[in-house]
């Protein structure tokens, strides 16, 4: 699907496309996603691909699932995060929000998920990190950006642009706490944990097409701030994406006010 010169916009290195709601973002992002895996699938023999959970890629996964003409057979699926806490429902994990969202209408090939109830996370951390480093390079990364300003679960000050993990254990800001809390896929667990096992922001970066999906009006104070950086900072985590090339989708309800009311490039020092 192409994308007008209206609707582009940049944060630095990543363009920037304000759809109308949640919904009309998750169908465009779909399609943009959807045609990215058909060309890479006529030309390899399969594609490895991470996904993320939460609020804000609900109707996204619900529109990736109808998108036709993709060889699920060949796609190698990798979870980007998930909670660590011994005892855990496996229904308010990450990775079953999109095992049910997607996975298990599509059927790839491989799917890889971080188990969220490992008796040793360290050991399930490294795991996980061997599984993605055998795979060999990931093609496509579709992720949101948490209240916090977290990537995955890389939180402010945690957070390591050129950490030599790939994986680890961290612990989740109380912000992201209270965020997910509140998500529809996690809010009857009455808790989040305190632990999560997260890719790291230099796991994340390796991927050759990434896709970050922001919509909601809980996130436009996160994305002001962000936007209204000058150079990345892992105060703010998400904010290495404005030196990263990749394609940012918002909604007209989380999208910056700078930006609706005609700003075309956000910060000029950034680019």
């Amino acid at each position: 699907m192409n994308i007008s010169q209206t609707e582009r916009h940049a944060y630095g290195k990543t363009a920037v496309v304000i759809c109308r709601d949640e919904y009309a973002l998750g169908r465009k992002a779909a399609a943009v996603v959807g045609d990215v895996m058909r060309r890479l699938l006529a030309t390899q023999d399969v594609i490895r691909m991470t996904l993320a959970a939460g609020e804000s890629q609900i109707t996204f996964l619900d529109a990736l699932a109808l998108e036709e003409g993709i060889d699920w057979s060949r796609v190698i699926c990798f979870s980007i995060d998930d909670f660590h806490h011994i005892g855990i429902s496996d229904h308010f994990t990450c990775g079953h929000q999109v095992k049910k969202q997607l996975w298990s209408k599509v059927r790839p090939g491989q799917v890889h998920r971080v188990d969220a109830d490992a008796s040793d996370p360290q050991a399930e951390a490294a795991r996980f990190e061997k599984i993605i480093r055998n795979a060999g390079p990931m093609d496509v990364l579709c992720q949101g950006i948490g209240t916090s300003g977290h990537l995955a679960l890389n939180e402010p000050f945690d957070a390591d642009f050129e950490d030599p993990a790939w994986v680890r254990v961290v612990k989740l800001a109380d912000q992201s706490k209270r965020q997910l809390k509140d998500d529809p896929n996690f809010k009857a667990l009455g808790y989040i944990p305190d632990h999560g096992i997260t890719m790291t922001i230099p796991a994340i970066l390796s991927s050759r097409h990434i896709f970050t999906l922001v919509p909601l009006a809980l996130k436009r104070p996160i994305l002001t701030r962000l936007f209204a950086l000058s150079q990345p900072t892992t105060i703010l985590p998400a904010s290495i994406l404005s030196h990263v090339d990749g394609t940012l989708f918002v909604d007209r309800n989380s999208c910056p006010a700078a930006l609706l009311n005609g700003m075309t490039d956000l910060p000029a020092t950034a680019r």
